[in-house]
């Protein structure tokens, strides 16, 4: 005789089919984990046999390798990043009142200092303070993240595995040379140190002890980060006699017509020549001549300077001259939006008209 199941019965069957058919799946992912987490111990074991091949000294090594875990998040991030803006007028809105106001106020918490080590390397406060503006919010934005794990686990990962590897050797002789603590040590989940978001290599090359304490402090604001952000930029060609370039009007149809490449205009230095989608470089005179002006209608300066035009977006008959001290912007990050909206931004926070 056939008996009806209760309603009992089939959820407790249901239940124990659910368990049986999810059980190897659980089991597996167990022991993919626990296969991956050897891997990357076995990794750590292989690099530390490098690094003292490269210099580091086993006290170094057996003072942070021990603190290294992976960081599985990092590589959904590195993996999943945001597509970048693709307009100018969304890209600038990070020249916004609110990053306007947080410059100024800290140029009125530390604008004597600001000034005074900016002005030692040559560059302009302004565009000190916007660089620190667009990469950190002047600092406000956490960095919080273990380098020596997040870069090590990038390296695992395999992606850019030769790269961070490199930077992971970089990190290490950061802490070799008493430059930082490993506490210290905080980062992006890119990787990318302090305030002013150099990767361990630029700091090894660029960073500067400039209040001469013996560390080289990217985590607090003090003339060590002015001097870092400044001694890049001055690296890489800086013109203290120069601006960044101006926002220009274009003549009816200039988008078309003054649209040339690198190869139709005059050879630029080599900083800029690597740029090579800037387009051509021509005397501010030529440009003139060609119907561009100032963004207000009047004539260009007469200073015969080299200037390369930037288009904005499709349509909005806008465009940019810039001038040499952009491609040093372009290497802190060598989008040209990016290099844009510091360019605007450094005008913004000290009150500059074009």
């Amino acid at each position: 005789m056939f008996v009806k199941p209760s309603l009992k019965a089939i959820s407790l069957a249901v239940c124990v089919a659910t368990s049986s058919l999810l059980a190897p799946h659980g089991l597996a992912q167990e022991v993919a984990e626990a296969d991956n987490e050897a891997a990357f111990q076995s990794w750590l074991l292989e690099f530390r046999s490098e690094a003292l091949e490269r210099g580091i000294s086993e006290q170094t090594l057996d003072e942070v390798l021990p603190q290294i875990s992976q960081q599985r998040q990092v590589i959904h991030q590195d993996r999943n990043q945001a597509e970048f803006d693709n307009t100018y007028s969304r890209y600038l809105q990070r020249v916004n009142n609110n990053r306007i106001e947080a410059g100024k106020e800290l140029m009125a918490e530390h604008g004597d200092m600001i000034r005074e080590v900016s002005a030692h390397y040559g560059v302009q406060w302004r565009f000190v303070v916007a660089i620190l503006g667009l990469e950190s919010n002047y600092g406000s934005f956490p960095i919080t993240e273990p380098l020596f794990s997040v870069i090590a686990t990038l390296a695992f990962d395999g992606r850019r595995g030769d790269m961070f590897r490199n930077e992971l050797i970089a990190a290490l002789q950061i802490i070799e040379n008493g430059y930082a603590t490993v506490d210290m040590m905080k980062s992006s989940w890119a990787g990318a140190l302090g305030i002013v978001q150099f990767t361990p290599s630029s700091f090894l090359r660029l960073a500067v002890d400039h209040d001469g304490d013996g560390q080289i402090d990217l985590w607090s604001m003090g003339p060590d980060v002015i001097a870092s952000v400044a001694n890049y930029l001055a690296s890489f060609g800086w013109r203290e006699d120069q601006t960044w370039g101006r926002e220009v009007s274009l003549p009816p149809g200039g988008e078309q017509s003054l649209a040339a490449p690198q190869s139709a205009g005059m050879t630029p230095d080599a900083t800029c020549r690597s740029f090579r989608t800037m387009g051509a470089w021509r005397p501010l005179e030529d440009w003139q001549q060609l119907g561009v002006r100032r963004s207000d209608g009047s004539d260009l300066p007469t200073r015969n300077l080299p200037a390369a035009l930037l288009m904005g977006d499709e349509g909005d008959d806008k465009g940019y001259l810039v001038y040499r001290n952009f491609c040093s912007i372009m290497r802190y990050n060598p989008a040209f939006r990016y290099a844009l909206s510091v360019s605007l931004l450094a005008d913004e926070i000290a009150d500059i008209s074009n």
